[in-house]
């Protein structure tokens, strides 16, 4: 990716070139070199673009953001010829060929999809017309961060590389659910590690901890910003990332039971290592951590361990509107093609 120019300025590109390799190994270490460089320089790609918008990005209107957003999924939906120069185009194109290499027709569709959503998550932040410090609701926020960082791209191609599920069983409202809600795992996680980088350095898209840390109201609920209170965002994030790992693990086991089709316990396995490695990555990064060398003080945790509640306990569904449908559907195993 460096080979585009994406870094931009000396801090930049150090963040860009810190760690990010290590990515891939940690969230599909059954990936081949091949499929593993494919990710790895997708997440360089996501997090130069992240930066971008954060740093260069602000002053442009709605419509610039809008324009500019949607030349990149042009450029994904149809690779055959460039748009233009943009680098971050040109090197977008460059992944969605090497998608196209190791995807089916239908799973490269799927990504391009998932792409469309992040795309859409990146211009409705910029387009965010809340006042810096205006209360904002929780389930819009989760609605929107579910898709920003390319969250639901990443589990198109685990599927590709690893389970393959078919078409009838990938649109299965049950295997929808469970990978909407590692991609949540995913993005909470990440909020609860880049909270301080993102305070000091300040970000437009906002973050769940700062979010759950305004003032006291009735809680993260359908229809309110109110946070438990001053003090109290971390741990209020750290008990919806509970919540949703409680849901995760429950309605996995009771779709891959037997006689499910055991590619199911495939995807789960993948979705798992997703969870795992993003989390692994987030606590050892020096972008996140920039006093500590990247990497070198932390060793991957077992899955179990790492994905668990810390107890068995039954966990009540949080009153999010916006992701309350994972708490509504049953788990009976899918059938079998």
């Amino acid at each position: 990716m460096s080979s585009f120019g994406l870094g931009g300025g000396t801090a930049r590109s150090t963040r860009l070139t810190t760690g990010l390799n290590r990515i891939a190994v940690r969230i599909a270490p059954y990936a081949d070199p091949f499929a593993a460089q494919l990710l790895s320089d997708l997440a360089v790609w996501v997090f130069a673009f992240d930066d971008l918008c954060d740093e260069d990005l602000p002053s442009l209107t709605p419509t610039e953001m809008l324009t500019r957003v949607a030349r990149l999924q042009r450029t994904i939906e149809a690779p055959e010829v460039p748009l233009d120069k943009d680098p971050f185009g040109l090197a977008l194109r460059d992944i969605r060929l090497r998608v196209a290499a190791i995807a089916t027709p239908v799973q490269v569709r799927r990504w391009v999809d998932a792409m469309r959503g992040y795309f859409l998550a990146e211009a409705r932040t910029g387009a965010d017309t809340t006042a810096p410090g205006d209360p904002q609701d929780v389930s819009d926020y989760l609605l929107t961060r579910l898709h920003s960082g390319a969250a639901l791209a990443v589990p198109v191609l685990l599927d590709a590389v690893g389970a393959a599920l078919p078409a009838a069983q990938w649109e299965d409202r049950r295997i929808r659910a469970l990978t909407e809600m590692a991609a949540a795992i995913v993005v909470v996680d990440t909020d609860i590690h880049s909270f301080a980088k993102e305070n000091e350095r300040g970000s437009r898209s906002g973050n769940l901890v700062a979010l759950l840390d305004g003032p006291a109201g009735p809680g993260p609920g359908a229809g309110t910003g109110a946070g438990p209170g001053p003090g109290q965002g971390l741990q209020a994030a750290s008990r919806l990332r509970d919540s949703i790992m409680h849901r995760f693990l429950h309605l996995g086991q009771q779709t891959a039971k037997a006689p499910a089709d055991p590619r199911i316990q495939g995807h789960l396995d993948a979705l798992t290592h997703y969870i795992c490695g993003v989390r692994d990555w987030c606590g050892a990064t020096s972008r996140y951590y920039p006093e500590q060398l990247d990497g070198t003080h932390h060793l991957p945790r077992r899955p179990g361990t790492a994905t668990r509640p810390p107890d068995g306990t039954p966990l009540p569904p949080p009153p999010i509107a916006s992701i309350a449908w994972w708490w509504a559907v049953d788990g009976a195993p899918p059938a079998s093609p």
